[in-house]
């Protein structure tokens, strides 16, 4: 019989059983990643043949983010280069434009096709 009891030697086979699992997830992370597969704690758990619960504890969550991190595209475009967006009036809040535009034919975005912004109703004369 071991001197120190039998708790001891369960203690030190748990420990080395959660050292193997927590080394399974890094080599399984490593692995997903060297293979371009996308990181979940999920893929992760699966790989290693753990819980998906060891993937969130501290000390493995943080292999994991920083692997999710390294997979986000990096695909920002700069702010002087961006089309300025264009309201549509059928977006607005213009409380008359139903009646002012009905029987009108409408351009793609609402709006009546040929109309001006003073958004008046009668049409303006044609220039000669």
């Amino acid at each position: 019989m071991n001197p120190r009891g039998n708790a001891h030697t369960l203690v030190q086979a748990r420990r080395r059983d959660s050292l193997d699992k927590r080394q399974r997830v890094l080599t399984a992370l490593t692995t997903l990643e060297q293979q371009g597969k996308k990181i979940t704690h999920t893929a992760v758990a699966r790989t290693a043949g753990v819980s998906t619960w060891l993937t969130y504890t501290e000390g493995i969550r943080e292999h994991i983010d920083a692997a999710q991190q390294r997979q986000q595209p990096k695909t920002t475009r700069p702010a002087d280069t961006r089309t300025p967006t264009r309201r549509c009036a059928r977006n607005s809040n213009w409380p008359g434009r139903r009646s002012e535009t009905s029987g009108k034919r409408k351009s793609e975005c609402g709006k009546p096709s040929g109309s001006s912004s003073d958004n008046s109703s009668t049409p303006s004369a044609p220039r000669t």
